[in-house]
């Protein structure tokens, strides 16, 4: 009789998550437990389910602090950019607002580099920055939506965003996206912001899955090639 397995992919991103020091004995519980358990008790589809989301856990008790870093900054930047002062201006300089979020890629590189040591894998350090961008991505996707409409009641009155509104609408350009283009000269504020927070959620998932791939990357290369002090099981084993 064929003993039942748990999908390939989680197994697999699970032995690049865990710690070199408990990763057989974690693996081996979880297929124990998968296969005397849950499966039987719950079939399949439902014990797959619960084998995804350990490995998730797994994943977030490892780096949920390096995705907070990452959300706070473009959630910061964003207040910052919305709540302006009556002229206009931002309370804080446009290179402090830049800086704010060019911080966010030293954050990737370290959690790559912090995964592969781990780990002891170079994939390891992958898993960890890709699992940040999807996280990342998703908390900042929920936000904007989220705050959306509240800030652009805000914005509708600030002489800055105004301008920027009027500047779109108004300006001559070749429409895109198969001769199309969302900016109209009737177009209402409201209209034009969801455009603009359309544009920002993919320009900001694709610069992070670059940052994720590059910053990831180099880390994990910094991280794998950092020595690792074994620990004391590995220690009174030897």
């Amino acid at each position: 009789m064929t003993m039942p397995n748990p999908p390939a992919l989680p197994q697999a991103l699970l032995h690049l998550v865990l710690p070199v020091e408990t990763r057989e004995s974690v693996v081996g519980d979880l297929l124990e437990e998968y296969r005397d358990s849950r499966f039987p008790s719950m079939g399949r589809f439902r014990a797959n389910l619960w084998y995804w989301r350990q490995v998730s856990g797994f994943w977030l008790r490892a780096y949920w602090a390096f995705v907070v870093p990452v959300f706070g900054l473009f959630a910061l930047r964003d207040v910052l950019g919305v709540f302006r002062s009556p002229s206009g201006l931002p309370y804080f300089n446009v290179e402090f607002l830049f800086g704010l979020v060019t911080m966010s890629p030293l954050v990737f590189l370290l959690a790559g580099a912090y995964g592969s040591w781990r780990t002891r894998r170079w994939a390891g350090g992958l898993v960890a920055t890709s699992g940040m961008f999807i996280a990342s991505w998703l908390l900042i996707t929920a936000w904007w939506n989220t705050t959306l409409y509240p800030f652009a009641l805000i914005q509708q009155s600030d002489p800055h965003w105004i301008q920027a509104w009027q500047w779109s609408i108004h300006r001559t350009q070749t429409p895109w996206l198969f001769w199309f283009h969302p900016d109209t000269p009737d177009e209402s504020f409201l209209r034009w912001a969801v455009w603009d927070n359309v544009g920002a959620q993919i320009f900001t998932g694709a610069s992070m899955f670059g940052m994720a791939i590059i910053g990831g990357g180099i880390g994990s290369m910094l991280g794998r090639i950092t020595p690792r002090r074994p620990s004391g099981h590995a220690q009174a084993q030897g």
